[in-house]
């Protein structure tokens, strides 16, 4: 298990997806969020969703994914295990590293303290018009 037993929504431990960049993780790792990437996290590439969720579920992590089909095909699994979600949508399926470590920069400090603020709600939607639009942070509901 990585980092302290039980969720803590002051710092979060966050699993980035592989439909992201893993170096974003890395990025953000390094300015002090509790960031990994799935080769971190597993030792490999290409793990299926419903193991990811797992891994969240046993280290109290948020599942940080870009991929909307994950949301309506394990709903129920998200559901049952208790993990929070952070989705980045990407207008056209498509964003480049450097504009997804921007939209992450802007919207953890909102999303941790959402998790403060509003421990109930457990997923989240994040977007960015353009380039240089502030990103923004919605809560949203999974399918079960």
């Amino acid at each position: 298990m990585i980092g302290n037993p039980g969720f803590n929504p002051d710092n979060p431990l966050f699993l980035l997806d592989e439909s992201l960049t893993p170096s974003v993780a890395e990025a953000l790792a390094l300015v002090g969020y509790r960031f990994v990437n799935i080769e971190k996290a597993f030792g490999v590439r290409g793990v299926k969703d419903p193991e990811i969720i797992q891994w969240c579920g046993d280290n109290f992590a948020v599942w940080v994914h870009a991929d909307d089909r994950a949301r309506r095909q394990h709903g129920k699994q998200i559901h049952a295990s208790g993990i929070r979600t952070l989705w980045i949508y990407r207008k056209g399926g498509q964003m480049t590293g450097k504009e997804q470590l921007r939209v992450l920069s802007f919207v953890l400090p909102r999303l941790i303290d959402n998790f403060n603020q509003r421990p109930s709600q457990r997923h989240y939607r994040a977007t960015a018009a353009n380039e240089t639009s502030n990103p923004s942070l919605r809560p949203v509901s999974i399918s079960s």
